[in-house]
């Protein structure tokens, strides 16, 4: 006990306590206090009729194993388990075939060629990683360049392991059209 206070609380200690667990403004605290001749609890209950105080939220609690709810049945743990399982199963089965998808294209891009020539004389054989990767950086530079090169007599080809004759007949028709062109200027 501190010297000299009284176990009482005093009315404004009792406003301050109310204001704080009702959550109510001084002047309703005291109101209800008032009310209530004093009594802490009789003033809460009157805050709670008024509408002033939210009443406590019931709860309630058992001691018997399965009615708690942060228990879970050894069958629920065990399909909880076997869910997350499958689930990470399945990820690190996605997981790997992107990495198989990711490695089959590099090695398509690794293994397949651009080959440059001029006068039936190789001048650069370009992996086709390196060609998109040139592409994707200045398609617009390596564009123009590509056109006029065919009017200088240059080809392009594609070799490597995957069949792309389809490719180069296009490749094929592209330095024909360019040669035609220059045909028809030289005659002007």
């Amino acid at each position: 006990m501190v010297p000299g206070k009284d176990i009482k609380m005093d009315n404004f200690e009792k406003v301050e306590k109310l204001v704080e667990k009702a959550g109510v403004t001084y002047e309703d605290a005291k109101a209800a206090l008032d009310k209530a001749n004093g009594d802490l609890l009789d003033a809460m209950i009157i805050l709670e009729k008024e509408g002033k105080a939210e009443a406590p939220k019931q709860s309630s609690y058992s001691t018997k194993y399965d009615e708690q709810a942060q228990y879970v049945s050894v069958e629920e743990q065990v399909e909880n388990d076997r869910k997350k399982y499958d689930k990470a199963e399945q990820r690190r089965e996605r997981k790997e075939k992107v990495k198989g998808g990711f490695n089959k294209v590099m090695h398509v891009l690794s293994n397949n060629f651009l080959l440059i020539s001029k006068r039936g004389e190789n001048i650069a054989k370009l992996p086709l990683w390196a060609v998109i990767l040139i592409l994707l950086m200045a398609w617009h530079i390596t564009l123009i360049a590509v056109i006029v090169s065919l009017f200088f007599g240059v080809s392009y080809s594609f070799k490597g392991e995957a069949d792309m004759s389809a490719a180069n007949n296009v490749m094929g028709k592209a330095s024909s059209a360019a040669e035609k062109v220059k045909e028809e200027y030289d005659k002007l």
